[in-house]
């Protein structure tokens, strides 16, 4: 089996206290190997964005260990973490979260000015991912001017700026017609096979399962199942 780019055990997190205590997951285990996509998939509620927070460092578990890229993400502190996602963790969240002033290569070039990039070469960088997820004639245009598609793959491109080890993305093809979409699963599913690079993909969308590795099921804050796909889109 290759290298894991993450591996949880038995993570639990619970919302609230007392009688308004939401559990959210119950002793998650979870595997995702180097090379691979993998797709979380489930009902709203069931636990899989809590998952995936942890994963991205973004939020802590109450009991249970969680590994990414070889890092005990519990030993890390708030900067550590900070530089540790922007180093290593790409990801793409259902909010898309782009500065609205700021053009399509500007908001693609943020995260390496962030991890002290030249600007020229952020520049050059993301107008090249503008390309790659088909903006290249809206470069130059606001992102509050943009569609909800377009502003979905300009989030994408920008979890890939800095060529991160971990692409997490929610709901990717979430605003995006089927066309779009597919091209855009076919973008990550090339990125998953990046050397040393992993892709975990959460969704609703049953035509997007073919990218697919892997699915992992998640019910009722648990994995219950995990199925390889045996052919790819």
């Amino acid at each position: 089996m290759p290298p894991l780019a993450v591996h949880c055990h038995s993570l639990t997190k619970t919302y609230g206290s007392g009688e308004a205590a939401v559990p959210a997951l119950r002793g998650v285990n979870l595997d995702v190997a180097r090379g691979e996509l993998l797709m979380l998939v489930g009902p709203s509620g069931c636990g899989k964005t809590s998952l995936i927070s942890i994963i991205a460092t973004l939020a802590d578990p109450d009991s249970g260990t969680c590994e990414v890229l070889g890092q005990d993400v519990a030993q890390l502190d708030a900067l550590g973490r900070a530089r540790f996602r922007n180093q290593a963790v790409g990801f793409v969240f259902q909010v898309f979260n782009l500065l609205p002033t700021l053009t399509v290569v500007e908001n693609i070039a943020v995260p390496m000015l962030i991890a002290g990039r030249s600007r020229k070469y952020a520049e050059l960088r993301a107008a090249d991912l503008a390309e790659r997820v088909g903006l290249s004639e809206r470069r130059d245009a606001p992102s509050r001017e943009l569609s909800g598609g377009q502003q979905q793959r300009v989030a994408i491109a920008r979890a890939l700026a800095c060529e991160p080890r971990l692409l997490i993305c929610d709901e990717p093809t979430s605003s995006l017609d089927h066309e779009t979409g597919q091209s855009m699963m076919e973008l990550l599913q090339r990125e998953a096979k990046v050397p040393d690079r992993a892709v975990i993909v959460v969704t609703h969308d049953p035509r997007i399962f073919g990218f697919a590795d892997r699915i992992a099921r998640m019910d009722d804050g648990r994995i219950v199942s995990a199925e390889e796909m045996s052919v790819n889109a």
